[in-house]
């Protein structure tokens, strides 16, 4: 098990010493100021912004006035998805600004808050489109579709409103939940941030420098002074457990609140909800953790493994949580710098065809101002990406790791570029989020697979093919954070979670059915508050664990045919949301999600590179 993996997308880390001793600096020269946001490049001023804030409403007013007659006529209908493209385009670039403003400094919530009031009310404005939606039959939109082919851009939109009656609100109400959707559901997370902004979390001091045990936490964990991994590990979570109240206090009121709007849609739990929408169901997840949980004997004998050969690299007699992070002797991985990083990204993923590599060259080239990646103060946790627009990571310090959230972040920038030059709108850019994610996460696969085919040296190697080990090894952690979650929503829908205590014990329940170190460190009782995006985007974990099946099926597929599977996934990529994606994965890779050997190939996988790594050592049972 790897700890810095509790931050999947949270690359925090402090600069360590290169080869020499000498300090590293990933951002050297005058790249410190290149790789920062330049949002006049998305509004050059105030009013170009009020200027798209005010073309939602207008295409507020426009759809207004189709109220009562959305299904009139075929004409009615196309003039309303056209509105609904128009508005889908607007507001992906205002969320973007606001998320960006916010992410740089999170005092500056302004414009965040004022495109939350305007979906808000755009969202309340126009419930009847879906309320009217509701008569739409099969056959009908058949005829539509016939009488009006410029319709078929929309057909799976129409069908998924036609799938969502069901469970659809009278019109009043839906227009009321739209309304005070940033009231039920905001502040949560805006209270987790603040708490954390507002926390002062222990320092140590390593080699005369002052470190803090949070922020820097993953080169903490690195340290050959055990006392130096112990306090930081105990400080970090000491400090988890005396905010547990305050974020405990936000998630419950979250949950409770969706819960209940999911209640009133026919569901028992906003989990529940959120996986209906996504074209999964409750049995297929239960069975995805069940299998994942059957394999646990792998994880396990990882676990033990990397044990056994940190005792012997550093002579600890007993190895704790806080040392299973230690780089393991006979080699160390590479540092990148930005320019380093940048250029590694874009010659790994050349591989997947010019049109995937010029969008790429944009987004990275520092001079377009469409990344943000140089640490400070009042910054956001993590990295992430705003389709289309750029991506943001609170502090890249160099490690493959930060390089592979770099090929991350761009999987959802360049997904969203290629559906809109593919499509001339973002509208079917958005979809399951198992599949971006999973988008996402092959490029990681691709930059390890150049790295296995470039690095020379042998020790090096193995030190990167043990790092992919542990990537691939993540799939128990990832499973865990989302069972967690399901749990917790469950449990504070039958009233057995009334605080944080209750999420304490959701975590160490969950905890010890993954991993065997939530048996011996209490610590962990409160690992729960170290994912902000329970808070941010709650019941998000499942596609992590989605997304990291599928990329790792991708990668076998393209280690299989490497001239062959990149123009077909490129393909997918580019095509959009048009229909549920299973469809997309089955017409365009041959790949079925109900396959039952889909996840049989992923452990076989997953173990026999455990025992070319480890010398042939067989899982334990736990």
């Amino acid at each position: 098990m790897k700890l810095a993996m509790i931050c999947l997308i949270f690359c925090l880390a402090a600069p360590a010493l290169a080869a020499g001793g000498t300090a590293f600096d990933p951002l050297p020269g005058n790249q410190r100021t290149l790789y920062r946001f330049d949002l006049k490049k998305i509004y050059a001023d105030e009013a170009a912004w009020a200027a798209d804030v005010a073309k939602v409403q207008s295409i507020t007013t426009a759809m207004e006035a189709f109220r009562g007659k959305v299904l009139a006529s075929p004409a009615d209908l196309l003039a309303v998805f056209d509105l609904r493209r128009s508005a889908a385009d607007v507001t992906v670039k205002l969320w973007a600004y606001g998320e960006f403003r916010q992410a740089t400094n999170t005092d500056d919530r302004g414009p965040l808050d004022a495109y939350e009031r305007m979906l808000a009310d755009y969202g309340a404005r126009t419930s009847f489109v879906d309320a009217e939606m509701k008569g739409l039959t099969q056959n009908q939109l058949a005829q539509f579709l016939a009488a009006e082919p410029r319709l078929a851009p929309y057909r799976f939109l129409m069908e998924d409103a036609v799938r969502m009656t069901p469970h659809m609100l009278p019109e009043a109400q839906e227009a009321l939940l739209a309304k005070l959707g940033p009231d039920l559901t905001s502040w949560q997370p805006a209270l987790f941030q603040k708490a954390f902004d507002r926390t002062s979390f222990p320092k140590v001091t390593v080699d005369g420098k002052e470190m803090d045990v949070y922020r820097d936490f993953a080169a903490l964990m690195e340290n050959p002074d055990r006392t130096v991994r112990e306090q930081a590990f105990k400080g970090t979570y000491r400090t988890f457990e005396q905010i547990s109240d305050l974020v405990g206090f936000a998630l419950l009121q979250e949950m409770r609140t969706s819960n209940e709007e999911s209640k009133l849609r026919g569901f028992d739990t906003y989990f529940s909800d959120q996986l209906f929408r996504r074209y999964l169901s409750r049995a297929q997840v239960d069975n995805l953790f069940g299998q994942i949980e059957m394999r646990r004997p792998i994880y396990d004998g990882y676990q033990m493994w990397r044990a056994d050969q940190i005792q012997k690299d550093y002579g600890i007699a007993k190895v704790a949580i806080w040392d299973m992070d230690l780089p393991l002797k006979g080699g160390e991985l590479p540092r990148f710098t930005a320019d380093e990083g940048v250029r590694l990204v874009n010659e790994s993923l050349s591989v997947l065809g010019p049109d995937y590599s010029r969008e790429l060259g944009l987004l990275l080239d520092p001079k377009n101002g469409r990344m943000d990646i140089v640490g400070g103060p009042k910054r956001g946790q993590g990295a992430f990406c705003e389709g289309y627009f750029g991506y943001f990571m609170d502090n890249y310090q160099g490690m493959l790791d930060n390089v592979a959230t770099m090929a991350h972040e761009s999987g959802h920038a360049i997904h969203h570029r290629l559906v809109a030059n593919n499509r001339g709108s973002l509208l079917l850019a958005e979809g399951p989020a198992y599949m971006t994610e999973s988008f996402a996460t092959f490029n990681e696969w691709l930059v390890r697979d150049r790295l296995f085919k470039t690095e020379k040296d042998p020790a090096r190697l193995r030190a990167l093919k043990l790092a992919a080990l542990n990537n691939e090894m993540e799939l128990w952690e990832l499973a865990r954070r989302a069972k967690f979650e399901m749990v917790a929503y469950d449990r504070v829908a039958k009233g057995e979670i009334t605080d944080e205590k209750g999420f304490d014990k959701a975590c160490v329940d969950t905890g010890k059915l993954y991993d065997r170190f939530f048996d011996s460190t209490p610590e962990l009782k409160v690992h729960w508050i170290r994912k902000h995006h329970y808070w941010t985007v709650p019941t998000y974990y499942v596609n992590y664990v989605v997304a990291q099946l599928l990329a790792l099926t991708y990668y076998q597929h393209y280690l299989a045919d490497p001239q062959g599977f990149p123009a077909k996934y490129t393909a997918m990529v580019a095509n959009g949301f048009d229909r549920p994606a299973s469809d997309l994965l089955k017409d365009f890779l041959g790949i079925s999600l109900n396959d039952p050997n889909l996840l049989e190939g992923v452990f076989k996988m997953i173990d026999k590179e455990f025992r070319e790594l480890s010398g042939g050592r067989a899982p334990k049972e736990s």
